[in-house]
């Protein structure tokens, strides 16, 4: 104990971000609301386009909840958001999102305009996970996202 009270007060770097945790019930308004939630956070720490990026991969994943993960039980389940990222490196920042329901995951099976969520997610992410379990579904995705040029004077400084 004497070692920590002489190390002084553990503050966050000037930096960092919280972390985002957003639960709801998942219905289509909700994913919605959900997206945008995550598109004003993630706004703040890279640049427009990405920032657009990442918000289409993250709706997909709850669109993906609400399509599929409670379909066998006729009523909305939980789906929860979760995003972290790191302090700015001096190539970005790195960023991993999980949505998390609890639910069964289903294999897609039908040809046409379904089946395409997984693929565009992949494209938009550097890692994107799928864990089925017994308790739900787990999609991670991780990405190093640029460093807006407004706080890239604060990495250099």
């Amino acid at each position: 104990m004497d070692v920590l009270q002489r190390m002084g007060p553990r503050t966050a770097p000037a930096t960092a971000v919280a972390p985002l945790e957003l639960c709801a019930l998942a219905t289509t308004e909700n994913a919605a609301t959900l997206r945008r939630r995550f598109r004003c956070w993630v706004g703040d720490i890279t640049d427009v386009d990405t920032a657009d990026d990442l918000a289409l991969a993250v709706y997909e994943a709850l669109a993906n909840v609400v399509d599929h993960a409670y379909a066998d039980r006729g009523a909305p389940g939980l789906m929860t958001l979760w995003a972290a990222v790191s302090c700015p490196l001096l190539t970005g920042r790195d960023l991993v999102v999980t949505v998390v329901d609890e639910g069964a995951w289903r294999q897609s099976t039908g040809p046409g305009w379904r089946g395409r969520g997984l693929p565009l997610m992949r494209e938009l992410m550097h890692s994107t996970a799928v864990l089925p379990g017994e308790q739900g579904t787990t999609v991670q995705l991780r990405r190093r996202v640029p460093v807006p040029a407004r706080a890239e004077a604060l990495v250099r400084a």
